[in-house]
C-alpha cells in the first residue's frame, strides 16, 4: 500500500506538468543558450539556436530567466501560459545591482518582434527621456543614438592594397612545377595541352596579361576558369594547326 501511495503522488506529478514554449529577446535579436530555470522543481533547459525554449512545468511555479548580462526576470505560471507562446524580452544588467522584475511577457509573434521592440523603446523613452540621454546631454542626438544601437553600420570591407605583378613565362612555369592542384598532369589531362606543348602554352598565357591577384585562395575557381578559357583558345588557334 505504501508503494501504491509514493506511484500516486509520482503519477500526479507528472500529470500535473505541462510544457511551457517560447522565445528569449534582446535589443540585438534571438538569444541562443539562454539560461531559463523552474525554480521551483529545481531544474533549467536553454535556448536553442533559434532562442525558443521549452521547459515543464506546473501552476504556480516560478519560472526565472537569469544571466550575469541582464537583469533577472521572474513570472508566476498561470493556465494562459500553456495556451500560447511566451516570449519574454531581456534588459542589460546595469552592473549596480540585480534587479529582480516580472519582466515583459508578449504575446507577439516572433516575426512582430523588432516592431514591438522599437515600439516599446520609443515609448520608454517618452516616459524616460533621461536614461537615454547621451553623454554630451544633448536630446536632439537620442534618435541617432537608437539608430546606431538597432542598426548598427556593417564594417567596410577591406580594400585589398597587397601590390600585384604580371604573371610571366617563370611563374607559370614555377606553378605547375610546385603546386599540388596546377601540376603536370592538370595541364595534360583537364586543360587538354600534349607534354610537348606546355612551355609553349607558358608563353602563350604570359600574353594573356594575367596577374598575380589570380593566385590569391580565394581566386582559385576564377585562376581555373582562365586556364580552360585559354587553353581552348590555344588548341583552336595553335594546336589544330599543327
Amino acid at each position: 500500500m505504501k508503494y501504491l501511495f509514493w506511484l500516486f503522488i509520482i503519477y500526479s506529478s507528472v500529470a500535473n506538468a505541462q510544457k511551457i514554449s517560447g522565445y528569449v529577446y534582446n535589443s540585438e535579436g534571438i538569444v541562443p543558450n539562454f539560461k531559463v530555470e523552474n525554480k521551483s522543481k529545481g531544474f533549467f533547459v536553454e535556448t536553442n539556436q533559434d532562442g525558443k525554449f521549452s521547459i515543464s512545468a506546473s501552476l504556480g511555479d516560478s519560472i526565472r530567466f537569469s544571466s550575469i548580462n541582464y537583469d533577472t526576470y521572474i513570472f508566476i505560471v498561470k493556465k494562459k501560459h500553456f495556451e500560447e507562446t511566451v516570449v519574454v524580452e531581456l534588459k542589460t544588467n546595469s552592473l549596480e545591482e540585480v534587479k529582480l522584475t516580472n519582466g515583459k511577457i508578449f504575446k507577439t509573434p516572433v516575426a512582430q518582434l523588432d516592431d514591438q521592440l522599437l515600439k516599446g523603446i520609443q515609448n520608454d523613452i517618452t516616459k524616460n527621456p533621461i536614461s537615454y540621454r547621451p553623454g554630451n546631454g544633448n536630446l536632439l542626438e537620442v534618435p541617432r543614438y537608437l539608430a546606431r544601437l538597432l542598426f548598427p553600420k556593417k564594417k567596410k570591407e577591406q580594400i585589398n592594397t597587397k601590390a600585384t605583378y604580371p604573371l610571366r613565362f617563370e611563374h607559370f612555369e614555377a606553378i605547375f612545377k610546385s603546386d599540388e592542384l596546377f601540376n603536370t598532369e592538370f595541364l595534360t589531362n583537364e586543360l587538354l595541352i600534349p607534354k610537348k606543348y606546355h612551355n609553349m602554352f607558358f608563353n602563350y598565357l604570359q600574353t594573356k596579361n594575367y596577374t598575380s591577384a589570380l593566385l590569391e585562395e580565394n581566386q582559385t575557381l576564377d585562376f581555373i576558369e582562365r586556364l580552360q578559357e585559354s587553353a581552348r583558345e590555344y588548341r583552336e588557334e595553335v594546336l589544330s594547326k599543327q
